[in-house]
């Protein structure tokens, strides 16, 4: 593993039209096309954002028939997955330390 992995992997990720991208791709593979129509992206911004999200190895294409097909790599599925888990875990604690009586005086404080 080179040291330049885990920062690519995040910063790439980090971009929120390229997270919608993969987002998207989690419910199944896409074209260029169908990708950008489906999240209101002009076409270079979703095939440069591929571009990038292939270089990190998120991403992968092939082509069928005429088109060519995105998909997530192998492995990245469960990885989100494991990291939402984590983040609804992280929050759920969060949640827990803040005291009903605090969160309702909170609520109620007049506003200035």
């Amino acid at each position: 593993m080179d040291e330049n992995d885990y920062p690519e992997f995040f910063a790439t990720l980090a971009n929120f039209s390229r997270l919608s991208i993969v987002q998207m791709l989690r419910c199944g593979v896409a074209t260029v096309t169908q990708i950008s129509e489906t999240l209101g992206y002009e076409q270079s911004r979703v095939s440069h954002s591929l571009a990038r999200l292939q270089r990190a190895g998120i991403v992968g294409c092939r082509w069928e028939q005429k088109r060519k097909t995105f998909y997530l790599a192998e492995g990245v599925s469960p990885l989100l997955g494991a990291i939402e888990t984590y983040l609804e875990q992280r929050q759920q604690a969060r949640n827990a330390r803040v005291s009903p009586a605090w969160a309702r005086s909170w609520a109620t404080a007049p506003s200035e």
